[in-house]
This record gives C-alpha cells, structure tokens and sequence, in this order.
C-alpha cells in the first residue's frame, strides 16, 4: 500500500491562526474588561519579525569571505615510487603529510594553470583524497575564464595549481626521510 504524502508546510496559513481562540496574556484588570477582537497587527507581528530577521541574516553575510568546497585527488608521480615504497611508511601517508603541508601554502589564483602531463604513479590505492576549501570569488573568475559553460569539475580548474606543490612536498619528505635513515646507520 502506498502512503500518500503530505505536502510540508512552508508559511504560515493566516485563515487558520485566526481561526484558532486567541489567549488573552495581558493582565484583564489593566485593560477594563473590553471585548475587543484580536488585533491583526498583533497576528502578523511575528511573520514581519522572522522576515526582518532573515534579510538582516543576509546582511550580516560578508560575499568577500564566501567559500566553496572543492574535492581533491592527488596521487604520486611515477619518478616518486621507488622512493615512496623504500622509505618504510606507507606511501599514502607520505603523500597525505605532502598534500597537507601543500594545502597551507597554496592560494588558489585566478589564472588557470595547465595540469601537468607527467605520469602519475600506477597504484591507485595511493590516490588521497580530500576537500579543500577556496575563496567563491576567485574561483568564480577562474570559473567564468575556464569554464563558462560550467561542464568541467572543479578539481580540473585548480589541479595545475595544486598538484605541483604536493609533489615538491613528497620529493621535501622523501629527501628528509632518507637523509633521517642515514642518520641512524
């Protein structure tokens, strides 16, 4: 048997609140007994409140401060993976720590930034993958230079940007790790 739905209640129905008996909160000896109706004012005071609300709630929104989530995928070059498999962590650590370090010091640009063609390493468990927050104003240039017709992924706007700075890290962690092991001998 099919349930038949119910719509969701999106405003409030002004023929039913005035349907509904009206509470007297005030004090009967203040105001004299009167048989007065309700005051429609008094009805609609808290829809005018939750409006006013609501557009000081976009006002206090600040655009220049707007951010949007990008998902990130990132892997190791194919020159890394000697070095990943010989430094004794698991590689999707090392190029975890790598994206991590990168993340902090990278400022998404307006200007695109070709991807590089190097090959990437052929171990897909390796593949790290996170969500990056950027600035929504820049990202909107690059997207309207870019991509007008909005059909490629975000990744694919910023991966040119991005993707250096993780492998200049891995090669940062790879020389820090062996240097470390020749310490120890």
């Amino acid at each position: 048997m099919v349930r038949k739905r119910i719509p969701l209640v999106t405003r409030p129905d002004q023929a039913y609140a005035f349907s509904l008996p009206q509470q007297n909160t005030t004090n009967p000896a203040q105001t004299g007994d009167r048989d007065e109706p309700p005051r429609v004012a008094e009805a609609r005071a808290p829809a005018q409140l939750s409006a006013s609300a609501a557009s000081e709630g976009h006002a206090v929104r600040d655009d220049s401060k707007a951010s949007i989530q990008i998902d990130v995928r990132v892997n190791a070059l194919k020159r890394q993976e000697q070095g990943l498999v010989a430094c004794g962590i698991a590689p999707r650590q090392v190029i975890r720590a790598a994206l991590r370090k990168a993340v902090k010091k990278w400022g998404l640009s307006a200007t695109y930034a070709i991807p590089s063609s190097d090959r990437r390493a052929s171990q897909a468990s390796w593949t790290v993958r996170t969500s990056v927050a950027v600035p929504a104003a820049i990202f909107d240039r690059l997207l309207a230079d870019q991509d007008p017709l909005g059909v490629d992924s975000r990744w694919s706007l910023v991966r040119g940007q991005l993707e250096p700075l993780v492998w200049a890290e891995i090669d940062a962690l790879l020389a820090s790790l062996s240097d470390d092991s020749d310490d120890v001998r």
